[in-house]
């Protein structure tokens, strides 16, 4: 992507530099408050409590002096619904096969969504796309909304190696340095971006920031990833070496550890005597990618007067610009695809499943906690002593098996008359029956059940209806907030990675063909250009059910094709029963079942050509086909030849 050379210290950049700076002061003014929701959303997961005086000295004196104490602990109640959601979205949008399907839309064939669900499986098995994925439904139920960056990425990969080569000049042979370079993957690629680290246009909701002027993301870059894209993009690199860009520690990390960049050192390279200046330059450059829909005109980057998306990157403090371009996507939309799991239409920012059920887990964790601090209560005893009887010493030891010595005044007197036990009743016996209402007052918030969870409940036998019964109204819960999830997130985001191959995909590959079609394809590939994934297509939404209830649909049809006989014949002979067995199969989890199936050949095929073509594998020890021999007289020939020994 080319980019505007723009000089440090002059008009137009101190102009761009001034209004980018404007805009970000604004989107930061007010969010302290839903960074705060966020690092308690990040600790509640983690099942973390700051740690009060209290429980540091018994700490301190369990691991002093080994004994034992007891601290206050933290339910992971809300860890266990957010891996459960997480758990039910995954194999949702990724128990299908592609992940991304799609239908045409102004009359396109079949072959053309064919090609172009073979390049998107393509890119992302290839470009690693799954892995952000999973993060990104795990953030959309974390803090609420999951942020997923998109990009067009033409790796280039250099490598050196050491060869023995004759010289140029004289012959002789001598050891030399070489650097290969290749290219790489090119395609589409994402990346998680942390909420903490994206910010949007206040005046729009989390949800519709496409609707903003802007948005734009904190980027934490080593100096190898400014120097990959310093002759496409990145400019300004001599300022940016004499320029300052470390960074304070991370204020929001809460309990969660995070990279360490606030220790990034000005000098990478190691110049004790400060003799070479090119050997200093930043270890890590922390920058803004600024993203903004612009008029040109007015922003002194171009005559036209029709807004358009534009990308500067500019250091932390706003002093250097070191990339300006235009976006350059078909698409014209910002490149970020923003997931929220709670359906909610005009808040700033949806919540997360910790922040929902905060007052739930408060309520949790006080029930268990003043449970265990009667029980404990009453297990060290309390006593009332006379100290003029007793020696305190012994008493405040507090050991088990205590042996309490007199005081000379008191020999001869009644032991009963110098202390007294105080009797302790837990009145917290109840806690635990209330903690069983507070879960079910969770899962009737969610939707998520003992089963979903994979838990059965106790009380009697289950019954298999019972069971799918129970997990079904679950599911029939989470199903909405699914295909809001699908519609609002995986929809748009998936329309972006096909205009982005449309616009930048320029070579012919083979590729394997997907999905139901799949099986019935003849040849497991189909060449793929740019011609053959041209056109509008719809990507086909994820409907939330969960495609875990496969065995009761193999055993539906089971019992069907086992009644194949006595059905009528128009129907026995309407359908193909031969894809019907084998997409049975493949319902009941059989992988490979392809492998078994017999492959005719047509009359006429000549074998030698076959064998030519690779798609025949001759036998060990068997003799080829006579040249113009067909398929009857091989099978004749093989009928007659001596078999081998079953052994």
């Amino acid at each position: 992507m080319a980019t505007l050379r723009l000089k440090k210290d002059t008009p137009l950049h101190r102009k761009l530099a001034s209004m980018i700076q404007s805009r970000v002061m604004l989107a930061k003014k007010d969010r302290t408050e839903q960074e705060s929701i966020w690092r308690k959303a990040e600790e509640r997961t983690l099942a973390y409590i700051p740690e009060s005086d209290v429980d540091a000295v018994r700490r301190n004196k369990r691991d002093n002096s080994g004994k034992q104490s007891y601290t206050t602990i933290m339910l992971p109640y809300s860890y266990a619904l957010l891996m459960s959601a997480h758990t039910y979205w995954t194999s949702v949008f990724f128990g299908r096969t592609p992940i991304h399907q799609y239908s045409g839309r102004h009359g396109e064939t079949e072959m053309q969504v064919q090609a172009i669900e073979a390049l998107v499986d393509y890119q992302v098995e290839v470009g690693r796309l799954l892995g952000p994925y999973y993060v990104w439904l795990y953030d959309a139920g974390k803090y609420g909304c999951g942020i997923l960056g998109e990009y067009w990425d033409v790796e280039k990969i250099a490598y050196g190696q050491l060869a023995e080569m004759p010289d140029p000049v004289t012959g002789q042979m001598g050891l030399f340095q070489a650097t290969v370079e290749l290219q790489g993957y090119a395609g589409n690629k994402a990346y998680n971006v942390n909420p903490f680290d994206f910010w949007r246009d206040p005046r729009v909701s989390m949800k519709n920031f496409q609707q903003g002027e802007f948005c734009f993301v904190l980027k934490r870059m080593l100096w190898n990833d400014v120097m990959r894209r310093a002759g496409t993009y990145y400019t300004n690199l001599d300022e940016l070496k004499k320029h300052a860009t470390t960074r304070h520690p991370d204020d929001n990390s809460s309990q969660l550890k995070r990279p360490d960049w606030g220790t990034a050192s000005l000098n990478a390279d190691h110049d004790p005597e400060g003799k070479n200046p090119d050997a200093k330059h930043p270890a890590a450059v922390f920058a803004f990618e600024f993203y903004v829909d612009l008029v040109p005109r007015d922003w002194g980057v171009g005559p036209e007067s029709f807004p358009q998306k534009w990308c500067f990157t500019i250091t932390e403090d706003f002093g250097l610009i070191i990339g300006a371009s235009p976006l350059g996507f078909m698409h014209a939309k910002f490149p970020f695809s923003i997931m929220e799991s709670e359906v909610e239409g005009y808040s700033a920012e949806s919540r997360g499943i910790p922040e929902i059920v905060a007052p739930l887990q408060n309520t949790m964790d006080w029930l268990v906690n003043s449970h265990f601090y009667n029980v404990r209560a009453a297990l060290n005893n309390q006593f009332i002593v006379d100290p003029s009887k007793l020696v305190l010493k012994d008493v405040e030891a507090g050991e088990p098996g205590f042996i309490w010595r007199l005081r000379p005044e008191a020999f001869g007197t009644d032991i009963r008359t110098m202390f007294h036990q105080v009797p302790v009743t837990d009145v917290t016996r109840s806690n635990m029956q209330d903690l069983q209402q507070m879960f079910n007052l969770g899962e009737r918030t969610l939707g998520i059940n003992d089963q979903i969870m994979g838990v059965l409940n106790t009380g009697g036998r289950k019954t298999a209806t019972e069971v799918r019964t129970a997990a079904g109204f679950g599911t029939n819960r989470l199903k909405t907030n699914t295909e809001y999830m699908s519609a609002m997130g995986f929809s748009p985001h998936s329309q972006k990675i096909v205009q982005n191959s449309q616009q930048f995909y320029d070579a012919e590959m083979k590729l394997k063909i997907v999905g139901d079609l799949a099986m019935a394809a003849g040849p497991g590939f189909l060449s793929v250009t740019p011609d053959t994934i041209m056109g509008f297509f719809n990507f086909v939404p994820v409907d939330g059910t969960l495609p875990v209830d496969r065995t009761a649909q193999a055993n539906l049809w089971k019992d069907m094709m086992s009644n194949l006989r006595m059905m009528p014949p128009q129907v026995a002979m309407g359908f193909d029963w031969v894809k019907i067995f084998t997409w049975v199969g493949s319902l009941a989890g059989l992988k490979n079942i392809n492998q078994f199936k017999v492959q005719v050949m047509p009359p006429g095929m000549d074998m030698t050509n076959q064998v030519g073509a690779g798609n025949v594998i001759p036998m060990p020890g068997a003799v080829g086909p006579p040249p113009g021999a067909n398929s009857s007289t091989v099978s004749g020939n093989n009928a007659m030849a001596p078999q081998p020994p079953a052994y």
